[in-house]
């Protein structure tokens, strides 16, 4: 209760204070000073596989005892040569009294456009974009200031890295074991011998595989496949593949692993990947590769990218997720 009673009175001689104080614009610039926006940085907020989504962080400070609003806030995007966007936001947003409101404003640079625009630049690895705009602040709420208008200008130049990350699926293949290690495996799981034959020899020959006949055999097969991992763009960078999956429609199913370097500096180059999946986990899955035919897995990863020239863009996250058709999957027979 005391705090609430201070804050009252704190309140009201401000107000008091305020109103005595405030006989003309120029009186209450040099008492209380004048709000203030600060543009703190501009980033990269995300990566997806259309563009990079940018962030201009900024604050405005509001030295008055008396709130007021954000009548518009209006910023263009530029580069060489003109305007990429404009930007509109917080209209009619309030900064409290004595306070600051902070946020910012969301743009997207699609690759198409950064590749189109750094052709004029010759082999440039980052392009000068600029953000200019101002803030218009609504003062219609203070008294003797009612009839005044304010506009905080704001400007910062940032870089854009030219690059388009590219990302496919090659060689994904099942590789089998030996007949002879087929059928001892169906043997050891409690299959008779005529049936275990009989099954090795259909999954080496091609033909039909029940899902059913596999569900109890502990047997380890191993899925191999190539990531190619391709940046279209003059930017040097660095891609870092972190963890990579293979889904079915039932949910997660395996985590891969990378045969060798999971860091590409190079404008391409592959990730050889590899997944050992279990008859008795994937027994639908392995069937329906062998088959050729069901519900298609879906590959997925979470990667990083940095770009050595942007000292503000280090390990971004970048997503990518694929479809594997089950026709392009090929069976290795040993």
């Amino acid at each position: 209760m005391k705090n609430k009673s201070f804050f009252r009175k704190t309140s009201f001689l401000l107000g008091i204070t305020f109103a005595v104080l405030v006989f003309s614009c120029q009186t209450v610039k040099e008492v209380v000073g004048s709000p203030s926006l600060d543009l703190q940085s501009v980033g990269i907020k995300s990566l997806d596989l259309e563009g990079i989504t940018f962030n201009c962080n900024y604050s405005i400070t509001n030295p008055y005892p008396i709130a007021f609003s954000i009548k518009s806030l209006l910023a263009d995007v530029l580069y060489d040569g003109g305007t990429f966007t404009k930007l509109s936001t917080d209209n009619g947003v309030s900064v409290e009294a004595m306070g600051t409101r902070t946020n910012s404003l969301n743009f997207k640079i699609p690759y198409t456009s950064i590749l189109d625009i750094a052709k004029a630049f010759q082999g440039k690895e980052a392009l000068p974009f600029k953000i200019d705009g101002s803030a218009s602040l609504d003062l219609s709420a203070i008294p003797m200031l009612a009839n005044s208008s304010l506009t905080l200008p704001f400007s910062k130049s940032f870089d854009v890295p030219v690059f388009k990350p590219e990302f496919s699926l090659s060689d994904v293949k099942l590789s089998l074991p030996t007949m002879t290690e087929l059928r001892d495996s169906f043997i050891n799981s409690g299959m008779s011998v005529t049936k275990a034959a009989s099954l090795a020899a259909a999954i080496l020959s091609g033909g039909n595989v029940d899902a059913n006949d596999l569900a109890d055999i502990n047997l380890n097969l191993d899925l191999l496949m190539n990531l190619n991992v391709k940046n279209t763009g003059s930017s040097a960078w660095n891609f870092l593949l972190k963890n990579c999956n293979l889904a079915t429609s039932a949910g997660n199913l395996a985590n891969l692993n990378a045969l060798g370097e999971k860091s590409i500096s190079a404008a391409a180059g592959t990730v050889p990947l590899k997944v050992s999946i279990n008859t008795v986990s994937a027994a639908s899955l392995i069937a329906d590769i062998l088959n050729k035919r069901g519900t298609n897995p879906v590959f997925s990863f979470e990667s990083g990218l940095s770009f050595p020239s942007l000292a503000y863009a280090p390990d971004i996250p970048l997503s990518y997720s694929k479809e594997i058709p089950l026709s392009s999957v090929a069976v290795k027979r040993n």
